[in-house]
């Protein structure tokens, strides 16, 4: 019997491309407000490891689970180092660089990535409807590139943004073929790794402590794309196939165009319209034609 959809991968890694989308705006008044990237990146994510170890240390069960994943702390290293520093640094940087759309499109640009390691080293099948559903999605994200417009000798924003997205991409890959499971426990030790190669950077700059409109932005980025966004990825890499996951996740960027849209004013022209409607389609082809073998990799 076939499970709910709000019981299904489709539906977390939906749900975190949503919180996802809120990372470009937050992130633009964070920046605006005159404190860097390195500090942005940093503290968000040592904000959270923090909000989640008092989670866990009033928790017996947490604080239990917490110290039984001990035995996996290389492979919390390694992920930390894909899915949260490389993330966290090369997007964050990107968006001081370059326009909210063009970077979100350009970090889920590499997700074919994990489509093809998947189908490598997993034994996923790249199916029709796998490659129907990436493929919409991908121009839709296209779409709202170009609308962008603002593409012209932005070098630095493009490297940094893809630098990102793979980084990501291979922390998706890398969670499935670990088996790494999730929870808060997990994320506890993401976080707590990623702190740790984000805080070189911050240091070096020099650590400052953000306050006023920035300290809130963070806050805004530690709750919904940092825990949130992360909780509900493994959610649905543990739940569904990781290519799956990447597909539906690169819906992100009509989230991040939508609230830039809405909140700093930018608008959809015919073809931004358009690259929402081809995401739209590659969604609906993801979520209802779904695969009816059995999972490869049980969690």
């Amino acid at each position: 019997m076939s499970k709910a959809f709000y019981r299904r991968a489709e539906f977390y890694a939906l749900t975190a491309a949503a919180l996802n989308g809120t990372l470009g705006v937050l992130t633009h008044f964070g920046l605006n407000s005159g404190i860097s990237h390195h500090q942005i990146a940093f503290w968000k994510c040592f904000i959270a490891f923090l909000i989640l170890m008092a989670y866990c240390m009033v928790k017996p069960s947490e604080r239990k689970t917490v110290f039984a994943l001990r035995h996996k702390s290389l492979q919390f290293a390694i992920l930390a180092f894909f899915g949260i520093f490389c993330l966290y640094f090369f997007e964050t940087w990107a968006f001081k660089e370059a326009p909210i759309p063009l970077v979100s499109f350009l970090v889920y640009a590499s997700g074919g990535i994990t489509l093809i390691l998947s189908s490598l080293f997993l034994g996923e099948k790249m199916g029709v409807n796998k490659c129907l559903s990436f493929g919409l999605i991908i121009i839709g994200v296209y779409c709202l590139f170009n609308f962008a417009g603002q593409t012209s000798g932005n070098y630095t924003g493009i490297v940094l943004a893809l630098l990102g997205g793979l980084g990501y991409a291979l922390f998706i890959f890398l969670s499935k073929l670990m088996n790494i499971g999730s929870g808060i426990s997990v994320l506890l030790w993401l976080f707590g790794f990623g702190s740790i190669y984000l805080a070189i950077p911050a240091i070096h700059e020099g650590l400052q402590f953000p306050s006023g409109i920035a300290l809130l932005m963070i806050l805004g980025l530690v709750l919904l794309p940092s825990i949130g966004g992360f909780y509900f990825t493994t959610k649905a890499v543990e739940e569904g196939e990781a290519s799956s996951v990447q597909i539906t996740e690169t819906s992100e960027p009509l989230f991040s165009t939508l609230l830039a849209f809405l909140i700093i004013g930018e608008t959809l022209d015919w073809i931004g319209t358009l690259g929402a409607l081809f995401i739209m389609s590659g969604l609906v082809v993801s979520i209802l034609k779904k695969p009816r073998e059995p999972q490869l990799i049980s969690s």
